[in-house]
């Protein structure tokens, strides 16, 4: 042999049996913290991912549902004119308004929805 190796000692006198025991034992706990909060984090973005799919149900429900009596709306109003041409122009001008106050909560909705 013509080279020496330096003896290194065990740190600070700790028993290198005891101090790996230990050190097993302490990174088990790390490793078990670390799954745990993995878990956690992972149920938070799954949780705010199923808040937002409900939020975005609850508007387009709402402008689903406004579509069909807009269309519902139209129509009427298109079938009443031609029955009586000289009331078109009031006929329309409630259709207008009943298409804005639609709009309307359909906006109110939205806006609600992102306060929760």
């Amino acid at each position: 042999m013509t080279e020496i190796d330096r003896f290194a000692t065990p740190a600070a006198g700790v028993n290198t049996w005891l101090g790996s025991r230990a050190l097993s034992r302490q990174v088990a706990r790390d490793l078990a913290a670390i799954n745990h909060s993995t878990e956690v984090s992972t149920a938070r973005v799954a949780a705010a991912g199923e808040v937002q799919q409900a939020r975005i149900d609850a508007v387009a429900r709402a402008g689903a549902y406004a579509m069909q009596q807009v269309a519902l709306v139209s129509q009427m109003q298109q079938q009443l004119a031609l029955a009586a041409p000289a009331a078109s122009g009031d006929l329309d001008f409630i259709k207008t308004m009943t298409v804005v106050g639609i709009g309307q909560i359909v906006a109110d909705t939205s806006r609600a929805v992102n306060r929760w």
